[in-house]
């Protein structure tokens, strides 16, 4: 259990904190406080919201120059003094609790979150944990065991070129793990250049990846770098590898083997020297054993995996992650929202949050802007989640009690080049099938009876198909399946 300095101000004790197995010393103000910090050992400081001589804000301050190695708690007695604490969090406090809202056994749990934190944060090697903080690490905010551990396997590789592999859904965080990892790494004074896969169409993906000479395809009216020779000595982060070409796959491997690129279009063998970072929230080790991922580029890119982990499996980060999405959004929107309720954070700890950081930043994002308080409520969150559950439920694929019918293999329908464009596609002329001959009919079928359900809309049918839009884009093709409406 913790040993805990309470700086408590006209507060005398926190004696009820005994009864958990944590020991407490009560002082009156932050000068002794600050005496017996420096003196003594502690694993956890509760600092009252009113104290003589030095403020909660100085106080806070003045702790972590002493050392930022101190778990600060901030207690809110008081409305009056919220806004003020939670400011604090940009000198990295720990957390707040309320007393007039809370109980002791909550105000323990907190403890015993500071108390494991703080012997993580003593057993790391402080020359690898120096952008460790009571927030996370860098920009990636979170201090649960989980990311303890994601922290402990890139701090150990900051400074070394191995390529990285990150797996995790969509919304973990993918893109700020690769960027800790550039700016922490001996590249960090060169390019960090990051390349949305599935963003950028399958035709045009090698010359962005590896430039084009001019007259080398329609369009290309001059002679254009790619993101490789851009990014020579620095770092390429390709985000979805998974939806890449077979063939782009390939030149992938080669950059990874030799360190060598062309041109499309050019003869010119170019050397490039770059560390490779790559992501995807598909199952790759199903995609290879369907023939759609090469094994030995996996191989090669899997050199150091790391998982990263979604945010239901972390849900102690969310009142945390919450706070400093709020402030950011403060700032963007001017908007008085600083705070959000009790009953609020417990209903955003029990959502399952499956569009994980990003849903969540979402959904606050949409609370402050129809919010009239100066707090979120319970019920601001309720609407906006009533709103993502429907959605949600509204994209599930289809039930095994839905019937089900196939589709003849006789159309010609068409891509339009808007992904979420909705076409009035009639499914009238088109007759369940009466024999399946082969599995590539299947597919073609399954896909057809997908465009028909959503209308073509494109970005809800790759997701009820259970494949991503670069998938849905190159077997619309292959079947040659085009809208003619």
């Amino acid at each position: 259990m913790a040993k805990i300095l309470h700086v408590g101000g006209a507060i005398k004790s926190f004696s009820e904190l005994v009864s958990f197995g944590h020991t407490v010393d009560t002082v009156q103000n932050g000068m002794i406080a600050l005496s017996a910090l420096s003196i003594h050992h502690y694993d956890t400081v509760i600092i009252e919201d009113e104290l003589p001589l030095l403020t909660p804000a100085k106080l806070i301050y003045e702790i972590n120059a002493l050392s930022r190695r101190f778990p600060i708690i901030a207690i809110i007695r008081k409305d009056v003094r919220r806004n003020e604490i939670l400011n604090d969090f940009d000198n990295d406090l720990f957390g707040w609790f309320e007393p007039k809202i809370g109980t002791t056994e909550q105000l323990s749990k907190l403890i015993d979150r500071a108390h494991e934190y703080h012997k993580f944060l003593k057993n790391f090697p402080r020359k690898l944990g120096k952008k460790l903080t009571f927030h996370g690490c860098c920009d990636i905010i979170g201090i649960s065991k989980a990311m303890q551990e994601n922290y402990k396997l890139l701090l150990q590789i900051q400074e070394k070129d191995v390529t990285t592999f990150l797996r995790g859904e969509s919304g973990t965080g993918k893109n700020l793990t690769a960027k800790l990892l550039h700016s922490n790494g001996n590249r960090a004074s060169k390019p960090f250049i990051s390349v949305n896969c599935p963003a950028i169409p399958s035709e045009l993906l090698e010359s962005e990846l590896f430039g084009h000479e001019k007259g080398a395809f329609t369009g290309a009216i001059e002679k254009k770098d790619g993101k490789f020779l851009l990014g020579d000595g620095g770092t390429i982060f390709l985000d979805e590898i998974g939806d890449m070409s077979p063939s782009l796959q390939s030149k992938i491997l080669r950059v990874l083997e030799s360190g060598e690129i062309e041109r499309v279009g050019g003869a010119e063998t170019k050397k490039v020297d770059v560390r490779i970072i790559s992501a995807t929230n598909q199952d790759l080790d199903k995609m290879i054993r369907d023939g759609e991922f090469r094994q030995d580029l996996f191989h090669r890119l899997n050199v150091f995996p790391v998982l990263l982990p979604p945010l239901r499996e972390r849900k102690g980060d969310i009142p945390l992650l919450s706070m400093m999405i709020l402030k950011k959004l403060r700032k963007k929107y001017n908007m008085p929202v600083n705070y959000i309720g009790p009953e609020a954070m417990e209903l955003l700890q029990n959502y399952n949050w499956p569009g994980n950081i990003r849903e969540l930043e979402n959904t606050l994002e949409r609370c402050i802007l129809i919010s009239n308080n100066i707090h979120l409520t319970k019920k601001d969150i309720e609407s906006v989640l009533s709103e993502e559950v429907s959605h949600t439920q509204a994209q599930e694929p289809i039930t095994p009690d839905e019937p089900v019918t196939t589709i003849k293999n006789d159309h010609n329908l068409s891509l339009e080049q808007n992904e979420d464009a909705v076409t009035n596609f009639s499914p009238a002329n088109h007759q369940p099938s009466l024999k399946i001959e082969t599995l590539k009919d299947l597919e073609k079928d399954a896909i057809i009876l997908g465009l028909k359900r959503t209308k073509w809309n494109l970005t809800l049918t790759s997701k009820q198909l259970g494949i991503s839009r670069m998938t849905l884009y190159r077997k619309l093709k292959q079947h040659g399946l085009r809208n003619k409406e």
